[in-house]
């Protein structure tokens, strides 16, 4: 999981000062971690990976199948998804393990590196070189890059005013070299602090928030922010309501979106809050029958700003509401800890995407979903009756492939029946 996170800032250490290095080699680098989780899962497979093996499966079928409707097959959109199938499995794996040294480890990195940009943010600039790796290993070109005074990141140093103005540097981006990822992390990390709060000791918790505002405030994150203070507004609801009521978070952001829209008319495309939202509604309003199926492929390229329409046009409703159905409704809520992570991240998800297709970024969403996977996936079975078996605490433990697959259609039985 820490490697994920951080494999794109190894990658560019190494473009910046060994060999320069094309989109390929990010692409191996990424196959090969997915490989080294595939690896671990597949030791440590257990019975309640099922759902999301299937999850998997249907990925890359739906894939395949919208590549022969838009006459071409692109790896990247199932890949798009695979992240959160392949990271649940894996936090799945790692058992009743606990998350305190992982957590503690990665902000660790992350912090000592953003205090770094932060004090020399011209060592920073030329230890990573991230312009240079950016235009080396995706979509960029230089001129891109509207300050020329500046080696980083594009929106590092973006014109306009900051969303914490009593801050006069350009925003952080730690080992993500960019801040949006930054500001996301944050919000996950705000996510664990609040569904684990209980796990955490004191100077754990006083670290992590401590060094996590510090974080939000030097990315200057907007959304980031807000999603925070929204997930601490509802909190209380949180507690006690069932985690499958989170299904509905989805369609109630795109409503309230609307309404929004509707009512402060916001400049559709201004590098604004309102902007973003407006433009977002916008695109998904000239989605056609096609595109709603996934048919129309091509319009992905212009929904950088709308993740909701880019989810939708490269994965169809079908696939949407696949992978929203399995995060909200797989686990049981039983226990507090997955009730709050699972009504947090369904909150996030949905206002992330109202405002760029970030979520699908493996350096934030590798974390995002292993912890989701170890804390809301991996409760015990309490006496529970699968077919004629009998499944207590005590047995679940990790299966062989052929027990994997001997109960997998019973336990499926029994979710039905629930």
């Amino acid at each position: 999981m820490i490697v994920a996170v951080t494999f794109n800032a190894a990658l560019a250490l190494i473009n910046a000062h060994i060999v320069a290095l094309e989109r390929t080699y990010v692409v191996l680098t990424e196959v090969a971690v997915y490989g080294a989780a595939a690896a671990i899962i597949f030791f440590r497979v257990d019975r309640r990976m099922m759902p999301w093996f299937l999850l998997a499966l249907a990925t890359v079928l739906l894939g395949f199948l919208l590549g022969l409707g838009n006459g071409a097959f692109n790896p990247k959109f199932p890949r798009d998804v695979l992240v959160i199938p392949v990271f649940v499995m894996l936090g799945m794996a790692q058992g009743r393990s606990s998350l305190v040294r992982p957590v503690l480890i990665l902000q660790t990195i992350v912090f000592l590196t953003a205090a770094l940009e932060a004090v020399r943010p011209d060592l920073y600039a030329e230890t990573f070189q991230v312009l240079k790796y950016y235009v080396s290993t995706r979509d960029y070109s230089q001129n891109q890059f509207w300050n020329s005074e500046s080696t980083l990141f594009i929106s590092a140093t973006r014109p306009g005013e900051r969303f914490f103005g009593f801050i006069e540097m350009h925003r952080l981006s730690s080992i993500f070299l960019e801040p949006v990822s930054l500001g996301n992390y944050c919000v996950v990390v705000a996510i664990l602090l609040i569904s684990l709060w209980k796990d955490f000791g004191f100077w754990t918790r006083a670290y992590l928030i401590a060094t996590t505002l510090l974080l939000l405030v030097g990315c200057d994150g907007r959304l980031a922010g807000a999603s925070i203070l929204i997930i601490m507004a509802v909190v209380p609801l949180f507690r006690w309501l069932p985690s499958r009521w989170s299904a509905f978070d989805l369609p109630l952001v795109l409503l309230a979106s609307a309404v929004y829209v509707a009512i402060v008319q916001p400049t559709v495309g201004a590098d604004n809050f309102g902007g973003r939202v407006a433009g977002s509604l916008d695109l998904l309003s000239q989605i056609d029958l096609a595109g709603f199926f996934g048919l129309d492929a091509r319009l992905s390229d212009i929904a950088a700003d709308s993740g909701i329409s880019y989810f939708v046009l490269t994965q169809s409703v079908v696939g949407l509401a696949a992978v929203w159905l399995c995060i909200c409704l797989v686990p049981n809520g039983r226990d507090g800890r997955s009730r709050l992570f699972v009504h947090s991240i369904a909150l996030f998800i949905p206002l992330s995407l109202m405002v760029s297709y970030s979520f699908f970024s493996i350096k934030v969403a590798a974390l995002m979903w292993f912890c989701y996977g170890r804390i809301c996936c991996t409760e015990s079975v309490d006496e529970a009756t699968i077919g004629r078996e009998t499944i207590s605490r005590a047995t679940a433990r990790p299966w062989g492939t052929r027990s994997f697959a001997r109960y997998s259609f019973r336990n499926f039985q029994h979710l039905a029946r629930e």
